[in-house]
């Protein structure tokens, strides 16, 4: 792996770790009222993606918009597995698996009371997509990925 890379990996752990601390110490501090941020920070990254014309939330349909996220990741070497199962009408599931940032993050910081960002994003383009509101969820870790349903209130 080439210096450039390896920084660039930092950069990402860096960045990484700082949103888990936040959502971490947020929920230590409010409790459950911490989910009154989740609906504006989604709403947040939307706009921020459209301002940028980055076309992470691009797609003609939810599963296509997902498809573009789940290229994108997966191109970028920075996951194994990003994949979406449907288990219900408007019910899926998240799974990343092979984060090159988790076994960093996941032991260290025990996040399981908080929003995987990657779900965050997908949280973000269920609702551009469909123009529902996201149930706030938490997410399921393991030791290199997480679990996450994303649906409607």
């Amino acid at each position: 792996m080439s210096e450039e890379t390896n920084l660039m990996l930092d950069v990402g752990t860096l960045f990484h770790n700082l949103l888990f601390a936040y959502e971490k110490a947020v929920k230590k501090i409010l409790g459950s009222g911490e989910a009154v941020f989740v609906h504006p920070t989604l709403e947040i990254l939307k706009r921020i993606d459209e301002k940028r014309g980055s076309r992470l939330m691009k797609g003609k349909s939810l599963e296509e918009a997902w498809a573009n996220l789940s290229n994108f990741y997966l191109r970028g070497n920075i996951v194994k597995e990003f994949s979406f199962k449907k288990i219900g009408t408007e019910k899926y599931v998240l799974r990343v698996d092979g984060c090159v940032w988790a076994r960093h993050i996941h032991e260290e910081l025990n996040p399981k009371d908080v929003a995987c960002p990657y779900a965050l994003i997908a949280m973000s383009i269920f609702q551009k997509s469909t123009g529902k509101k996201v149930k706030v969820t938490e997410s399921v870790y393991f030791k290199e990925g997480t679990e996450t349903t994303i649906e409607p209130l």
